[in-house]
């Protein structure tokens, strides 16, 4: 992993273990809302894999999922540079992830859209945006709305990946939905992979 990135992972990730333990409170604005660690792994992984380059993300927060995109992007194409779209509603937490990238110094690679997401996935459907990997960690009332802009703006053989889809558990109700949804979405095979809070990782066929 390259060296700058990693130490602002690291700085974050220690903030949320923290904050997971319940050892220490931060304000809304500084709450982070991350995968774990082992998420980021394995979709470093998968995104070299897949060999993405493109990548959406609904739900910035402080960027830390966003930076592992970004290391496993940048490995994928050294020569030029990765495109990655996050969205972010919240201006403050939006501008914490964007301090954050500049620190690791991947601002260059990604866009932050300070946006509501829905509105801001319309616009990329409107500009024929494609990617090869969208990750959808935001709201979870919308996640199957989310999901069905997304789609049609994945190239095939690319990912949709979702979090919390076993925990929290307050969030089961809609994950359930989303679960059910995307496992009945045309030429898209679908799989919960019981890592971290859980993640639904669905590819679009031909």
């Amino acid at each position: 992993m390259d060296r700058a990135i990693s130490l602002v992972i690291s700085e974050l990730e220690k903030q949320s273990n923290l904050q997971r333990g319940g050892k220490v409170e931060f304000s809304p604005e500084r709450e982070m809302l991350a995968i774990t660690y082992d998420s980021g792994m394995f979709f470093s992984i998968l995104i070299k894999a897949i060999k993405a380059t493109r990548i959406l993300e609904i739900g910035t927060s402080s960027g830390f999922s966003t930076l592992w995109f970004a290391d496993a992007a940048l490995s994928v194409m050294r020569r030029k540079r990765p495109a990655i779209i996050t969205i972010e509603e919240n201006p403050r937490k939006a501008k914490w992830a964007a301090a954050n990238f500049r620190k690791a110094r991947v601002d260059k690679v990604i866009e932050i859209i300070p946006d509501q997401a829905l509105h801001a996935l319309r616009g990329l459907r409107r500009s024929k945006a494609v990617f090869d990997f969208v990750f959808i960690d935001a709201d979870k009332e919308h996640m199957i709305e989310y999901f069905d802009l997304a789609l049609p703006m994945t190239r095939v053989g690319g990912v949709i990946a979702a979090d919390n889809i076993l925990y929290p558990e307050h969030f089961r109700r809609h994950t359930e939905k989303y679960v059910r949804h995307v496992r009945h979405a045309r030429n898209v095979q679908s799989v919960t992979v019981p890592i971290g809070m859980g993640e639904e990782i669905s590819i679009k066929l031909g």
